[in-house]
């Protein structure tokens, strides 16, 4: 827009900000004088979702980079008279702004004169939007625009903590049976018989027969026997961690969307 708020086309598409530098919403249309067709009046988008729209006089109004400021905080402009923005203000509608404005806060000229009974009224809508650029003639007429917003739902994921699981430690004793074979070692009496030559010598030895000795001869006998000792010793040591894995999942919801449909009606007029 640079520094000409006479811009037409430049102040539809300009941001106003209030005196504190914020943002109070975008341009949405644009009134201006039959007679002169300088700009007189913009809309602003406020209320909730930009639902509403105020009214604000071009001439409190500087430009800069494109956009306007306005010599007004955004809760004064919030509060001004609610005026229908159906394409032409009343006398008394303009009436009731300018004299909001000139009381108001801000640092335009207070002691302008409202607008008269012959002058007021004849502050028009342009909506280039419409092909209706340049028509600003009283005897042209701006037709009623009507406007809807769609809305449609959109699906936001997110992801929370939750506990899964756990895991213990723990030991038990099992008893199980073990069968090793060992070796072990045993005496046993060997009784060896042997014959005497009559021949030999010892055959030949004189001797009598004792019938009252009992010779005994004892031999002792050993065996070895397995001996069980039991010792522990450790076999294994186990460790419990954890680490964090990664997977995807799908979610699906349902969503819905709002369209606007345009039914269109016969002119009687066969327009």
């Amino acid at each position: 827009m640079g520094d000409d708020k006479n811009d037409l086309q430049a102040l539809e598409n300009a941001t106003v900000y209030d005196s504190e530098n914020k943002k109070i919403g975008s341009v949405g249309q644009v009134y201006v004088d039959n007679e002169t067709g300088r700009p007189t009046f913009v809309t602003v988008n406020t209320g909730l979702f930009g639902t509403r729209e105020t009214f604000v006089p071009v001439d409190a109004a500087r430009p800069a980079d494109g956009d306007l400021v306005v010599p007004f905080t955004k809760d004064f402009i919030k509060d001004a008279p609610s005026v229908e923005a159906d394409g032409q203000i009343s006398p008394q509608e303009e009436q009731e702004l300018f004299r909001y404005y000139q009381n108001g806060g801000g640092t335009t000229d207070r002691t302008a004169p409202a607008p008269t009974a012959d002058t007021a009224g004849r502050d028009e809508r342009r909506d280039d939007s419409r092909a209706q650029a340049g028509r600003t003639a009283a005897g042209d007429g701006v037709e009623d625009d009507s406007q809807m917003v769609a809305h449609e739902e959109r699906l936001r994921v997110d992801t929370h903590q939750q506990e899964a699981g756990r895991a213990r430690l723990r030991k038990r004793v099992r008893t199980e049976v073990q069968n090793i074979e060992v070796p072990v070692r045993r005496e046993e009496l060997v009784v060896e018989r042997e014959a005497i030559d009559p021949d030999s010598a010892d055959a030949r030895s004189t001797g009598s027969i004792d019938e009252s000795a009992n010779e005994e001869e004892v031999v002792t006998l050993k065996e070895e026997r397995p001996v069980v000792q039991k010792e522990t010793v450790a076999t294994e040591k186990v460790k419990v961690g954890k680490r964090t894995v990664q997977e995807t999942e799908t979610v699906s919801a349902d969503l819905r969307k709002e369209e606007i449909d345009v039914d269109r009606d016969t002119d009687p007029r066969g327009r």
